[in-house]
């Protein structure tokens, strides 16, 4: 009697009928597609389309200053999941810029305008507090403050990387972004991280505009 084999999954069938049977119910055989910004699979494309509509994470990613910069690059495999400085950092290999020259500075620059419009996009205008209150949660301040200006004044004692509150804006929001005792300590992780913002070069050099 001929057997047939079922190679992924290790098991032998009597016959072709019931090997295609197996094939057309484990799970295990299952085609399925992936979301890669989430690190999720689907079985479906229906069940990631769905996904698509309602994850929180591609509504709000789905047009942004950020997202637009990047896409602006065609040749750019970009990965809205990842942090903004790691894209940076792989849109400047992928491009082949060397610090100085007109092109690199200019996407900078470039960048830089869309980090700046991303950070109004998400904690928009000082008046509004819903913003504020965004900010707050951000940086782990609890219970909320009632007014916009009591959440300045809680988030004025907060020494936090600007990049960072972007990229907490723009994920699941699960955890608090990581706060500073001091401006000296923020100065050295925002050094090792390239996490820059506000920092714009010029012909003559770079020159910080805010931090």
């Amino acid at each position: 009697m001929m057997d047939f084999h079922c190679n992924p999954c290790d098991r032998v069938f009597t016959s072709e009928r019931a090997l295609n049977q197996h094939l057309n119910d484990s799970p295990a055989h299952a085609q399925t597609v992936e979301c890669n910004p989430c690190d999720r699979t689907f079985v479906s494309e229906d069940a990631l389309n769905q996904h698509l509509r309602d994850s929180p994470l591609h509504q709000r990613l789905s047009d942004t200053p950020l997202n637009s910069f990047f896409c602006s690059f065609p040749t750019f495999d970009y990965d809205p999941s990842l942090a903004p400085s790691i894209s940076y950092k792989r849109l400047q290999q992928h491009m082949c810029w060397q610090r100085g020259d007109d092109e690199s500075d200019e996407a900078w620059n470039d960048y830089q305008d869309a980090l700046k419009n991303e950070l109004q996009k998400w904690y928009g205008s000082e008046d509004d507090l819903t913003a504020w209150h965004a900010l707050c949660s951000a940086i782990g301040i609890d219970p909320l403050p009632v007014t916009c200006e009591l959440c300045e004044k809680a988030a004025r004692r907060t020494h936090v990387n600007i990049v960072d509150l972007i990229e907490w804006a723009r994920s699941e929001r699960v955890n608090k972004v990581r706060t500073f005792p001091n401006v000296e300590k923020l100065g050295a992780y925002t050094k090792s991280t390239g996490k820059v913002f506000g920092w714009r070069r010029r012909k003559c050099g770079p020159t910080a505009s805010s931090t």
